[in-house]
């Protein structure tokens, strides 16, 4: 047998203990089991993101931009024009999310509309509904067709009743009838108006013999005023009787517009200065229906 100096063997049985120690396996370190954490996105809080208006020429801003038609990108509700600053513009400031906008509106539009305009409003799906209506109905071709006060009041009524009725989550705006008397006072001393006003076939009940202070069309034009005091306090009472409903205070009415305010074009409708007056006087009853409609959510 050979023999191997002992360092030689040494030095193999170190490295043979180094091999079987490499080979070994060693037993595993325990460890803390994984905390799996789940991610939940906090849902974004639902935003009233679509308006609906119901209204007349006003709301489509007729003869608010260089033509005597509708221009509804004008319109003190929906409108798009930066110098308007609409309802819905406004309501995008503060929600972050431009509304979807329907103008349920008809040019010479009356409370009469109200049948056709409930079974239009549902489609719209609108969160917030403005109403501004009225004006036609004392601005008449005559006085004998001006809407008395009491079918102003039920027709007025059945109108919102059947918007909540249509649009059960919806807020509603009521609004007051603008003040037509300080129209006519607005335009009553100037020549071009008065022409124009007697060229005219719209309301004659108000603006016939614009220039006269004869008692019987002193007489006539009071009554007319009075008859828009009645057709308000109806839209007040019937915004009462609905608790998702905000009546402007009067706001609209209150609005006393300038020379500048009216549509050169017809001395009649408002301009884009008149769209944006308007908005600015309809914002704060918009503005408290919106927190209402938040409240709620």
């Amino acid at each position: 047998m050979m023999s191997y100096p002992r360092t030689l063997v040494g030095a193999m049985t170190g490295f043979m203990i180094l091999v079987l120690s490499a080979c070994s396996t060693p037993e595993p370190t325990p460890t803390a089991e994984p905390v799996v954490t789940e991610t939940v996105e906090t849902p974004k809080a639902e935003v009233a993101d679509s308006l609906a208006v119901i209204g007349d020429s006003m709301s489509l801003a007729v003869a608010a931009c260089d033509t005597a038609k509708a221009c509804v990108e004008a319109s003190w509700a929906v409108g798009t024009d930066p110098e308007v600053n609409s309802i819905a513009e406004r309501l995008s400031a503060v929600t972050g999310k431009q509304p979807q906008t329907t103008a349920v509106a008809r040019i010479g539009a009356g409370v009469a509309y109200a049948e056709q305009a409930v079974l239009s409003i549902r489609a719209t799906k609108a969160d917030i509904v403005l109403v501004l209506l009225g004006a036609n109905d004392a601005c008449a071709a005559s006085t004998d067709d001006v809407t008395t006060p009491e079918e102003f009041d039920a027709s007025y009524s059945e109108l919102l009743s059947g918007v909540h009725n249509e649009l059960p989550d919806a807020e509603l705006v009521a609004y007051s009838v603008p003040d037509l008397l300080w129209l006519w006072q607005l335009g009553r001393d100037d020549p071009e108006t008065v022409s124009l006003w007697g060229q005219s076939p719209s309301c004659r009940s108000l603006l016939a013999d614009a220039d006269s202070d004869e008692p019987e069309d002193v007489e006539r034009r009071d009554a007319i005023d009075a008859v828009i005091d009645e057709y308000n306090a109806s839209i007040q009472e019937a915004c009462s009787l609905i608790e998702q409903c905000t009546f402007d205070d009067y706001a609209v009415h209150n609005v006393e517009f300038t020379a500048e305010d009216v549509s050169p074009l017809d001395h009649f409708h408002a301009s884009l200065s008149g769209q944006a007056t308007l908005a600015e006087a309809a914002w704060p009853a918009a503005e408290v229906a919106l927190e209402k409609w938040d409240s709620r959510r």
